[in-house]
């Protein structure tokens, strides 16, 4: 019932696999399908563990024992919960070990799945060019077993891979790929947008990109999309409205926010001829970089930079 219940209703899976008695799950085997079970109910809730009390049982009898569909199954929630640790390096193992069983494994939504979050770990590590073949590879599954929102969501995210590299002719063809997925499939806007957004800063003409902000301008943006904004007004001059766009965020520190607004803002004052305030920003730009390559290299995972 649980394992039924797990894509439409992950809230009753879980309440029904909670109510099971300990005492119940008797035998190894058991044991690792109640744990895979219970793990995969976790996540689908949003509850993001970070020790392997649940899953262990799972890992013990499917990485010996299971079938590939398990196994798979078992490095996938086994790199989450190394995600959810910081542990990207343990995180990026269990992945690629799910990757290798790609031409055993049956459940293409969960290796597309794979291949998304092992993506997020080499966009982390600077390897754009494989978080966009990641991102392909998994647009193509999802669009095979009819999962249209993920579909476009991974072709969006290696469309962003490209703008990165600075590379216009495939993000063009991405690009000629996604509008009409989301036409058949309007919710997907909620993606294409930001996509189409550091498209048009890299790549439009001041005229057209100045038209894009200003008919967007007063939607309700993320963080990541104001700074966007504020970076496309500086490009074509606004220098103000670049500033007073930015001042309406206040990032984290430390996190990759900080660093896009630091280096934004610096952009933004240096452009203003107020070189003693830029230079504070670069300074901080400087510093949080230098921390976040600092953290990078103590994972044992080869970075490109």
């Amino acid at each position: 019932m649980a394992e039924n219940l797990m894509k439409t209703k992950p809230d009753s899976a879980l309440t029904i696999l909670e109510n099971i008695p300990v005492t119940n799950i008797k035998g190894k085997e058991i044991a690792a399908r109640y744990a895979l079970l219970k793990s995969m109910a976790l996540d689908k809730n949003y509850i993001d563990t970070t020790t392997f009390d649940v899953l262990q049982p799972a890992i013990d009898y499917y990485l010996k024992k299971g079938s590939p569909d398990e196994k798979l199954r078992t490095y996938y929630y086994q790199g989450r919960i190394y995600q959810n640790q910081g542990d990207d390096d343990s995180a990026m193992q269990s992945f690629l070990n799910g990757r290798d069983l790609k031409q055993v494994v049956t459940d293409s939504l969960l290796l597309a799945h794979t291949l998304v979050a092992q993506g997020t770990l080499y966009l982390k590590q600077y390897k754009i060019n494989e978080f966009v073949q990641n991102n392909i590879e998994a647009a193509r599954l999802y669009d095979a077993i009819g999962k249209g929102i993920f579909e476009i969501k991974s072709y969006t995210n290696a469309l962003d891979g490209y703008v990165m590299l600075n590379n216009q002719s495939p993000a063009d063809s991405l690009l000629s790929i996604c509008i009409p997925l989301v036409q058949k499939n309007p919710d997907g806007k909620v993606y294409l947008f930001p996509s189409l957004l550091s498209y048009t800063i890299e790549f439009c003409s001041p005229d057209d990109l100045k038209t894009f902000l200003d008919k967007y301008q007063d939607l309700e943006l993320s963080k990541d999309e104001t700074m966007n904004f504020a970076r496309g007004y500086s490009k074509i001059g606004e220098q103000d409205k670049a500033l007073n766009i930015l001042a309406e965020i206040s990032p984290a520190a430390f996190t990759m926010d900080s660093l896009k607004y630091a280096s934004v803002k610096f952009n933004i004052l240096d452009e203003q001829g107020k070189y003693k305030e830029a230079l504070h920003s670069y300074k901080e730009f400087s510093a949080m970089l230098e921390r976040y390559q600092s953290e990078l290299i103590f994972q044992r995972t080869p970075m490109i930079f």
